[in-house]
């Protein structure tokens, strides 16, 4: 047999992110059931990084073990928490945490508090949306950490997305440039939305909630036009020109 039977790699993933500014284990419940509920397909299994940098040093009055315990109830996957104040670092740890420390410092300036909704990652896109109330263009590039969700209709995005930006669509996706990151058509059950894209480089591609990652599906389009659609449970890849 050649080759290592175990190997550990280095690896960028894809990840959704709970930034939290509350440290309220009600207000985050309840805010964060309404958003998994509204897209249970994306969002039931799926790994989940927190991220404390709005706390700053509020994070003391945090319930690291609660926290924990609450994602999975909700049916998240904890993988880790960052951005927490020096101070909760052990805190974390014997609640069972993985804590990053690389990226921004831990130590996060205090801040007043203040009541502020979690949210999952910041999605401030630069959109024109049309005439026609069922489709949202987006004119300029997707960049890391973006995300563009459109749950009423089809999206058109005229130029690039980048690894780990995401876009969620009611209808059919529509990208004129390279295509990375996520890719989520169909999110509110429409089984006949399709992914169109000039250059497939997708990590993720999602039709009506059947996910495969672009490295599992077999296809030599990568990198190529191409259009993802749903046959049947099966996603399938073909080329359009």
């Amino acid at each position: 047999m050649s080759g290592e039977l175990v190997e550990i790699k280095g690896e960028m993933t894809l990840l959704s992110v709970l930034r939290l500014a509350s440290a309220n284990l009600e207000t985050i419940r309840e805010k964060l059931q309404k958003k998994r509920d509204s897209l249970p397909q994306l969002f039931d299994n799926s790994p989940l990084l927190v991220d404390c940098s709005p706390l700053g040093e509020a994070c003391v009055a945090l319930d690291m073990a609660g926290l924990r315990e609450m994602l999975l109830t909700l049916g998240f996957i904890p993988v880790g928490i960052r951005n927490i104040a020096e101070e909760c670092v052990e805190k974390a740890m014997q609640a069972g945490w993985a804590v990053l420390r690389a990226g921004r410092a831990t130590g996060a300036p205090s801040r007043p508090e203040r009541s502020v909704e979690p949210e999952m990652v910041a999605i401030e896109p630069d959109i024109t949306a049309s005439t026609a109330t069922s489709v949202k263009v987006v004119d300029r590039p997707l960049r890391s950490g973006q995300q563009v969700y459109f749950p009423e209709g089809s999206l058109v995005i005229l130029q690039h997305t980048s690894a780990g930006s995401e876009i969620l669509a009611g209808g059919s996706v529509h990208v004129y440039g390279s295509l990375r990151g996520r890719v989520l058509a169909g999110i509110t059950g429409d089984t006949s939305a399709r992914i169109f894209c000039q250059k497939l480089e997708a990590e993720l591609v999602s039709i009506a909630g059947h996910y495969r990652l672009l490295d599992d599906m077999d296809t030599n389009l990568k990198g190529s036009p191409a259009m993802v659609w749903l046959d049947g449970e099966k996603l399938k890849i073909t080329p359009i020109f």
